[in-house]
């Protein structure tokens, strides 16, 4: 018997194409690299949230997936320093 695996995050094609940028990734496959991801995001340790965005911790240098909350769309990954990650979490504070 077999069945449709259905992941909980959709990808945009921005998202794609900085994953393949950013993470060295432009000779996979697109559903090798969705895997890949999926993977990592699974097995990351480190997160953190705002009001509409959450951002994963890839494990390669500093460079997080970007996922709106709402749509679970990952919409780029990109490199975030410490500081700007507390300056991300202060403006939802405040």
């Amino acid at each position: 018997m077999s069945y449709y695996y259905r992941h909980e995050f959709k990808f945009s094609d921005h998202g794609l194409q900085r994953i393949k940028q950013r993470l060295n990734l432009s000779e996979s496959n697109e559903w090798e690299i969705k895997e890949k991801v999926l993977d990592m995001i699974e097995n990351s340790t480190r997160n953190f949230e705002t009001n509409d965005t959450i951002y994963i911790y890839t494990g390669k240098g500093n460079i997080f997936f970007v996922i709106a909350k709402r749509e679970k769309l990952i919409i780029t990954t990109t490199p975030i320093s410490p500081e700007r990650e507390l300056k991300l979490i202060n403006r939802d504070i405040y």
